[in-house]
């Protein structure tokens, strides 16, 4: 006679906790975001051109990973925004792009990683979409001087292909500071921009 009760219970329960399931980042993942989402960066390049990045904001949500599951794992992400140069302007005119800077993700086999979105004045980096972090971890840092300061905790990452290389926008060298972010890009033809100035509203 409880049987249907117990079965609509274990049901009820089954559904409870189906739609709990989630993964979040670590505090560990986390320290890979140097900004808190409001900076401005401003870069010089080695032939006297500035150009100018400006972050958007900061969101962190729970994504599901298979929007129709009936009981999706709910995913931690971290993103930052931001308004930038268009890489390729029509007519070669200057004008500002608005989308993604940075996406920190963890998968649902609780793997973190992260997308450095590198879109900057005749610049693109066509790469960094899928950075593990237990991959990052492995890379040795280096220093890197720069015009305004000695950065110790450099590591450089490179494009997942040479697709586009015959483009002359291409980046082949991004240097990342864990601790400070976005310091300096190389582009194929020599020029390469460096951070000059970031700060905050």
């Amino acid at each position: 006679m409880n049987t249907p009760k117990f079965f609509v219970a274990f049901l009820f329960l089954l559904f409870i906790t189906g739609c709990d399931k989630k993964i979040l980042l670590t505090d560990k993942a986390l320290k890979w975001i140097p900004y808190k989402g409001n900076e401005t960066l401003i870069f010089n390049s080695n032939t006297r051109d500035t150009d100018t990045i400006f972050l958007l904001g900061a969101n962190r949500q729970l994504v599901p990973s298979d929007p129709l599951d009936v009981f999706p794992t709910n995913l931690d992400h971290f993103s930052i925004s931001a308004r930038h140069s268009d890489p390729c302007p029509p007519s070669g005119n200057q004008r500002y792009l608005e989308g993604s800077f940075l996406e920190l993700t963890v998968g649902e086999d609780k793997q973190p990683y992260i997308g450095i979105d590198l879109t900057a004045k005749d610049s693109w980096f066509y790469g960094g979409r899928f950075l593990f972090l237990k991959n990052l971890d492995t890379i040795k840092p280096i220093s890197l001087k720069t015009s305004t300061k000695v950065y110790k905790d450099i590591i450089i990452l490179t494009p997942e292909s040479t697709e586009y290389f015959d483009r002359s926008n291409y980046v082949t060298k991004v240097y990342w500071s864990k601790s400070e972010g976005l310091i300096r890009f190389d582009k194929k033809d020599s020029v390469y921009w460096e951070l000059v100035n970031k700060y905050g509203l």
